[in-house]
């Protein structure tokens, strides 16, 4: 079976996505073997809305697990500022840099396993809960590194996929780590160095 963070051969079937945030319309490329193809995901969407509420203007912006870019192109729409978006999904990295050409946005993408450079005012996070505790968690490791002094790790996760054991994990690290909302099962985590 084909998991969106793996690059399987996938029947190539794209389609597009409508959705709105914060007074905006967004009509995004999609396609099969891509997290949440058909629509927007509440937890993303839960995700974004509370980024614009809490962050004025980040001077960098890692959408980490960036698919076919939705976090990317919303945010990047409202903040205009330098946007780095990584994948690890050949296809849906190419339906990111096409939604953000579409958009006229600017944005580094690339298709990778984690963060390998750069540092991050801002660093956006759905995590991919199926790859297991082990590799998700080494992924919260790089994101630490990988964000600046001042900077937030904003994550969606839903409280029975192990939000309170993500934040308890954070703070063995020496982060500050917090619950700063939550909705439907969803869980908006805050982390700090």
């Amino acid at each position: 079976m084909a998991h969106y963070f793996t690059n399987d051969a996938v029947e190539d079937k794209p389609f597009d996505i409508s959705f709105s945030i914060a007074g905006k319309e967004f009509v995004l490329h999609s396609n099969q073997g891509v997290f949440s193809k058909e629509k927007l995901d509440e937890g993303t969407r839960f995700l974004i809305e509370t980024v614009l509420k809490h962050e004025s203007r980040p001077e960098s912006i890692l959408d980490l697990g960036c698919g076919i870019g939705v976090v990317g192109v919303v945010l990047q729409s409202f903040y205009h500022t330098r946007m780095t978006m990584i994948d690890i999904n050949a296809r849906a990295v190419s339906l990111a840099r096409s939604n953000m050409e579409k958009y006229k946005l600017d944005a580094d993408i690339y298709e990778q396993d984690g963060i390998r450079e750069g540092m991050f005012d801002c660093i956006v996070f759905n995590p991919p809960i199926r790859i297991g505790k082990s590799a998700m968690y080494a992924l919260f490791d790089q994101c630490i590194e990988h964000l600046s002094a001042n900077g937030t790790l904003w994550l969606v996760m839903r409280k029975q996929h192990g939000a309170q054991s993500a934040i308890r994990y954070f703070e063995q690290k020496d982060c500050s780590a917090e619950r700063v909302d939550r909705d439907k099962g969803y869980w908006i985590l805050s982390v700090k160095k």
